[in-house]
């Protein structure tokens, strides 16, 4: 589907739930591309984070849009574009960021569904030191895959359906598993330590993903079950003694352009005993093959 398809069967998802609210999801953490807007500014409700060193100028905020409204409807499109053109290689290529976290279907004030992803959904890791950046879809792609039913309800909390771009410029819908199911109050998300590492290694991921893309600009985008993949090989890299940022980026690399478990053959044993013993990932690789570390798939092809 191209933009304006999406644009269109967004718009008939809420024309057709008439009971519920379109609320649009900015994330102004770059910068707001809805700043001095007077629409915009007159409806939003900020997602005030609780975090004593958060800033709330950084945080994501909701606009409730009246679709039947032009001017309204003006915003949804343009929010649509936005968020379409922030996958694009330019604009990644960039580091620009995701200015629009999506759009929300809701039954719900505003206000309550503000006030429960403030409060309850940005959990705090390792004492308080981390935030769940769930509003960035980026981060929800490989997020929701691996929550459970439990854990999806708390992150929805008040909202019925969360849609948003991803990765490959499909449209991602979030929702419960009983979409009937309707709550007034809604436990804090919780994250256990397993996925916590996950999310920890998302952005080694996702600076693999750029310059795996960047490579093969002819070749359609790799989809979210793949990189889930990637994301459980980046676990076995810590039992190989792979913690260094740029070793563990270059073996998600590895991962994309081999797959998930290049890690267990035979060929790479020698590898991991050096790592193993403190030895960095890139240099154990010249060391066992006698080649540059960036040149791995090509090795492993040949062997």
């Amino acid at each position: 589907m191209n933009l304006q398809q999406h644009v269109d069967d967004l718009h008939r998802r809420f024309y057709e739930a008439a009971e519920s609210k379109c609320l649009l999801w900015v994330n102004p953490a770059q910068s707001d591309p809805y700043e001095g807007d007077p629409l915009v500014e007159a409806l939003r409700a900020r997602v005030l984070i609780n975090h004593p060193r958060f800033n709330p100028k950084h945080g994501p905020y909701l606009v409730p849009l009246d679709l039947s409204k032009s001017a309204h409807a003006d915003v949804f499109r343009a929010s649509a574009e936005l968020a379409w053109n922030a996958w694009t290689r330019e604009s990644l290529a960039a580091s620009c960021g995701q200015p629009i976290a999506g759009w929300v279907l809701t039954r719900s004030p505003v206000k309550a569904l503000a006030l429960h992803w403030g409060t309850q959904c940005h959990v705090h890791g390792r004492g308080r030191n981390q935030l769940l950046r769930f509003h960035d879809p980026s981060v929800r792609e490989w997020l929701w895959p691996v929550l459970s039913d439990a854990q999806r309800d708390s992150l929805l909390g008040p909202a019925d359906s969360l849609f948003a771009f991803g990765r490959n410029h499909a449209m991602m819908r979030h929702q419960r598993k009983d979409a009937r199911a309707s709550r007034i109050c809604f436990p804090a998300l919780a994250l256990t330590d397993v996925q916590w590492r996950q999310v920890e290694d998302y952005a080694t991921l996702h600076r693999a993903w750029l310059t795996w893309q960047s490579a093969n600009e002819d070749k359609p985008q790799q989809a979210a079950e793949w990189e889930k993949g990637v994301l459980t090989a980046l676990s076995h890299a810590t039992t190989y003694g792979i913690v260094d940022s740029h070793d563990r980026e270059l073996f998600a690399l590895h991962a994309l352009q081999l797959k998930s478990t290049f890690h267990g053959l035979s060929q790479l044993q020698p590898v991991w005993r050096k790592t193993s013993r403190g030895e960095f990932y890139a240099s154990a690789i010249e060391d066992v093959f006698g080649q540059p570390a960036d040149q791995l798939h090509t090795c492993l092809k040949t062997a």
